[in-house]
C-alpha cells in the first residue's frame, strides 16, 4: 500500500511477560510499515517493562511509556493522548494479529472514507481450541452508516473488543475511560461509534484474541469474582441510560435494558451473599437502580426466576434482601450435610441453579 497514512498502535502491558514478546511481533512485522507502537507499561511487577524497554532499543517504531497500575483502560487513555496519528488501534498484549491485519483494513478505510474499520476475531484457549463467530467467512467488504453501526454494536452483533478496530483519532475526543474498571472497559465502544459517520466491515479475521487461564478474565477469587460482576453491571447500566437518553438507537433497548437487569440480580445476589465486600448505601443505591428500568423495557427476555425476583425486588429490597439470604443459608447448609454440593458462588457465573 502506497502513501501509507501513520498509525498508532496502544498496547496496554500488566504482568505479560510471558506473551508479550509474540504481540509485539505480530505488530512490528505488519505488512503496514508505517506505525507508532506505544507500549503503555501499567505498573507491571514482573519484567513485563523491561521487555518493553528492550523493544524499544531495537525498534524505532516503538516507544515505552511506564506509569502506576490503573487499568487497561486509563492505559488506554494515556496512549491515545500521547499517539502522533491520526488513526488509532490496541492490542491487549496477551494477543496477537494477522501480519496483515493493519495493511488490509487501512485500504478498506482509505477507501471507502470510513472513520472505523473492524474485522472479526478468534478465540484461542491454552488447551489449543479455537472459537470463532463463524466457521467461514465471505472476505467482503462493507460500509454501514452511523446509526446502523451504533445499534449494532450495542445489540452485541459486532465484538466490543477495541482491538479489532482501526479509528480516526478524533472520535475518542470527550470519550471518558473509567479509572479502575478492569472488566467491561471496552463497553465504551458506543461512544466511540456514535461519533463517526460511518463504518466499513471486513469480514475477516485478523485478531487473535489469546485466552489464557491465568488472565485478570479469569481468575476465581470471590474478590475478583465480585469486582467483575460489579464493573460489568456499571458499564451496562451506562449503555442502558445512554439509550434512554438517545431516541435514534431504541431498537436497542430491549437488548440493553435486559443485559443490565440480568447482570444487575447478579451484582445484588453477590451483595447480599458477601456482605463484607460491600456497603448497605451501595446494595441500596444498586437496588433503586435496578428497580428504575421499567419492566416492559425487558419482560420477553427475563427468564422466570428472574422475573420473580424483580417483582419481589420492585415491591422491596428488603423483602428481597431477606430471600435471598434465606437461600444462601439453605445452600450453604445443605452442602455442610453433603446434601448437595452447589457452589456458594452459583449466583457470580452459574445461573443454571435458576433454571
Amino acid at each position: 500500500m502506497k502513501n501509507q497514512p501513520l498509525l498508532t498502535v496502544i498496547v496496554p502491558c500488566y504482568n505479560v511477560d510471558k506473551y508479550v514478546d509474540k504481540c509485539i511481533s505480530s505488530i512490528v512485522n505488519q505488512t503496514y510499515s508505517n506505525l507508532d507502537i506505544l507500549l503503555i507499561d501499567d505498573g507491571s511487577t514482573d519484567t513485563t517493562g523491561m521487555i518493553c524497554d528492550a523493544w524499544q532499543e531495537r525498534e524505532k517504531r516503538i516507544r515505552v511509556i511506564h506509569k502506576q497500575n490503573e487499568g487497561a483502560s486509563y492505559a488506554r487513555k494515556i496512549g491515545i493522548e500521547n499517539a502522533t496519528a491520526a488513526y488509532i488501534t490496541f492490542v491487549d498484549a496477551d494477543d496477537w494479529i494477522d501480519l496483515n491485519m493493519y495493511a488490509d483494513m487501512m485500504s478498506a478505510l482509505l477507501s471507502t472514507n470510513s472513520e472505523i474499520a473492524l474485522c472479526d476475531l478468534r478465540y484461542i484457549y491454552d488447551d489449543g481450541r479455537t472459537e470463532g463467530r463463524v466457521d467461514n467467512y465471505s472476505n467482503s467488504i462493507k460500509t454501514l452508516g452511523h446509526s446502523e453501526g451504533v445499534v449494532l454494536v450495542l445489540n452485541d452483533s459486532w465484538h466490543t473488543s477495541l482491538g479489532t478496530k482501526i479509528y480516526k483519532k478524533h472520535l475518542f475526543d470527550n470519550v471518558k475511560f473509567p479509572i479502575g474498571r478492569v472488566y467491561g472497559e471496552d463497553l465504551i465502544i458506543h461512544d466511540i461509534f456514535r461519533n463517526a459517520s460511518q463504518s466499513v466491515q471486513l469480514d475477516t479475521v485478523y485478531y487473535f484474541y489469546y485466552q489464557r487461564s491465568s488472565s485478570i478474565s479469569h481468575e476465581c477469587s470471590i474478590a475478583v469474582e465480585l469486582k467483575k460482576v460489579s464493573d460489568f453491571y456499571d458499564a451496562h447500566l451506562e449503555r442502558y441510560l445512554f439509550v434512554k437518553q438517545n431516541t435514534e438507537y431504541q431498537s436497542a433497548l430491549q437488548f440493553v435494558a435486559y443485559q443490565t437487569t440480568h447482570l444487575g440480580i447478579s451484582l445484588l445476589r453477590n451483595m447480599i451473599a458477601f456482605p463484607q465486600h460491600f456497603t448497605g448505601e451501595r446494595y441500596k443505591l444498586k437496588a433503586n437502580e435496578l428497580r428504575s428500568i421499567p419492566f416492559y423495557e425487558y419482560r420477553g427476555r427475563l427468564k422466570r426466576i428472574f422475573k420473580i425476583e424483580i417483582f419481589v425486588l420492585k415491591f422491596s429490597p428488603i423483602l428481597y434482601k431477606l430471600l435471598i439470604m434465606m437461600c444462601v443459608h439453605i445452600i450453604r447448609f445443605t452442602n455442610r450435610l453433603k446434601l448437595t454440593n452447589l457452589r456458594t458462588s452459583w449466583f457470580l457465573t452459574d445461573n443454571n441453579f435458576w433454571k
